[in-house]
């Protein structure tokens, strides 16, 4: 190709509007939401103080969470997937057969929604990587 050829197709291609971006990202939902939520953590974002509560999900089913801001103690849970996928957290194993603790999860973009049937309101909070608060 010629350097008038090439200087002529950048040309063409610049002048072709590019709408990028322009589709809104699709919501994850169920089983895929949860396993994505593995590994990584949730920071809620409903107060004016980002990080009043975190949950992070470890990929083994354990959930460690902390409320109401630093130097707060850190609580432990363990957490699964329910068969309708659902995140389910539960402080006993024998109450790993119950879904009372459960959560449906969307994710969009690095934005999270858990819907708990016992709140008026769902939980909202932005996705993190991996374990930035070190719980």
């Amino acid at each position: 190709m010629t350097d008038i050829s090439l200087g002529l197709a950048i040309l063409a291609a610049a002048s072709v509007p590019v709408i990028a971006g322009s589709e809104e990202p699709q919501a994850l939902t169920g089983r895929a939401a949860v396993e994505k939520l593995a590994g990584n953590t949730v920071e809620e974002d409903d107060t004016q103080l980002p990080g009043e509560l975190v949950i992070f999900l470890k990929p083994n089913g354990i959930a460690r969470m902390r409320e109401h801001g630093e130097g707060q103690k850190v609580t432990q849970q363990k957490w699964r997937i329910s068969e309708d996928g659902l995140l389910c957290v539960f402080e006993k194993p024998s109450q790993a057969n119950h879904d009372t603790e459960c959560a449906s999860i969307s994710i969009t973009g690095d934005r999270v929604e858990m819907s708990v049937p016992d709140l008026d309101e769902p939980l909202t909070g932005r996705l993190l990587p991996g374990n930035p608060y070190k719980l």
